[in-house]
């Protein structure tokens, strides 16, 4: 642990599983979601290989249960759900534990009906490289601050493979915390980047003096008026639209 839970923050987990049996590592990385004050910073990890998917949920409760927001929600959690492990571990976050801030499954590539009835993230051809692209990204201009000497560790083996055109750890070591970092940072992202706003940008443009008259809207609460696919009236539409323009 870096960094101790501070009020008025929100935090983020990632976390990549693992059968714990002494192989791969389940690994669980926590950010301090950014804002247009601070970029993204790795505040604590959690690594371990020999705890099954019940025993290690116990531990991301934990954290999680650590991290809370100034209203007492759980750390937004970001679990890949791939192998068998993966749902189990969410299963027992839910149904055992009262985990109830985990990230849902979007389709990405449809123009409606994005939102899934699927808890947990999917790694696979498609979204893998979509990951590795934001955190290229986060890294290149500093959004994502990086305290784990074992991550960067990892980030040193880190490889493209042209053969499936993505990115992998060298033959022979691990990806876990990079992979469970990367998952992390887009959890605590995607549905601002969704809505079409770039918290990072903003941060940024305030660094360089430029006017920035208006907050993000997922940090004011005001989030853009965006009612594509969504199950609302035009009467409901109506109310958003006054409160957001008379700043009620």
């Amino acid at each position: 642990m870096w960094e101790p839970p501070e009020a008025g923050e929100s935090y983020a987990i990632g976390v990549d599983p693992a059968e714990g049996v002494g192989r791969d590592r389940s690994v669980t990385q926590v950010i301090k979601i950014g804002t247009v004050s601070h970029p993204d910073i790795q505040v604590a990890e959690f690594a371990c290989d020999f705890l099954d998917p019940v025993d290690y949920a116990a531990c991301v409760n934990a954290i999680g249960q650590l991290y809370k927001d100034s209203e007492g929600n759980e750390a937004f959690c970001t679990v890949e759900v791939n192998a068998p492990c993966g749902d189990s571990m969410v299963n027992n976050l839910r149904s055992r534990l009262g985990y109830n801030n985990l990230y849902i499954w979007k389709a990405y590539d449809r123009i409606t009906n994005m939102y899934t009835n699927k808890f947990g993230w999917w790694t696979n051809r498609t979204t893998r490289p979509k990951i590795i692209a934001a955190g290229l990204h986060a890294f290149m201009y500093n959004d994502l601050i990086i305290n784990s000497a074992f991550t960067l560790d990892e980030m040193e083996d880190f490889e493209r493979d042209h053969t499936v055109a993505t990115g992998k750890a060298r033959v022979g070591t691990h990806d876990d915390r990079i992979m469970a970092l990367l998952i992390c940072y887009w959890g605590a992202h995607d549905d601002e980047w969704i809505s079409g706003e770039d918290v990072a940008e903003a941060r940024r443009r305030r660094e360089r003096g430029e006017d920035v008259r208006t907050e993000v809207a997922v940090k004011t609460g005001k989030p853009k008026m965006d009612w594509w696919s969504l199950p609302v009236s035009a009467d409901q539409m109506w109310t958003d639209a006054e409160d957001k323009w008379l700043n009620d």
